[in-house]
């Protein structure tokens, strides 16, 4: 049963890949890597709380003719104690800031091979361990287990 959630998750995993499209194309909800200039960079680096901002990966949440509002991740909450709170920020886009703009697509191929190597991995796996716990004689078992042997270092006697 741990076999197939562990193949299952592998899928949902998968391989990406990423194509190139319009501004004016990028549905909302829709994933995409943004390459902007250094003009929008120093822009939006306080929106983000990083100085390395040339490339954006987040959602579209707004798209107006190519002028669009990506909401990209900036890190998690600190100092939080039972779950991780993942930050956003919303950083408005113009046209004229895009150098690039690629959407992120499953790339079925890959995340095939990905499955397929895994699932081998784990049948090869079972395989070993099932031929490791095979009888290598018939019939000559142990009968009893192994002895304890216990040595006392400390004891209280009553």
């Amino acid at each position: 049963m741990k076999g197939l959630f562990f193949l299952s998750s592998a899928a949902v995993v998968g391989c990406y890949t990423y194509q190139p499209i319009t501004p004016a194309a990028a549905p909302p909800g829709t994933e995409v890597r943004a390459v902007i200039t250094g003009a929008a960079s120093d822009r939006v680096a306080p929106l983000i709380g990083s100085l390395d901002t040339r490339v954006l990966v987040g959602n579209v949440i707004e798209n107006d003719n190519g002028t669009m509002t990506l909401e990209v991740p900036t890190g998690a909450m600190p100092n939080v104690a039972e779950t991780v709170v993942r930050l956003h920020a919303r950083v408005p886009i113009m046209p004229t800031d895009l150098v690039g703009l690629e959407r992120r697509k499953l790339d079925k191929g890959r995340t095939g091979l990905l499955v397929g190597g895994i699932a081998a991995g784990v049948a090869t796996g079972v395989a070993l361990a099932l031929k490791a716990a095979a009888d290598p004689q018939a019939g000559k078992l142990p009968t009893d287990p192994p002895p304890i042997n216990r040595i006392p270092l400390f004891q209280i006697r009553f």
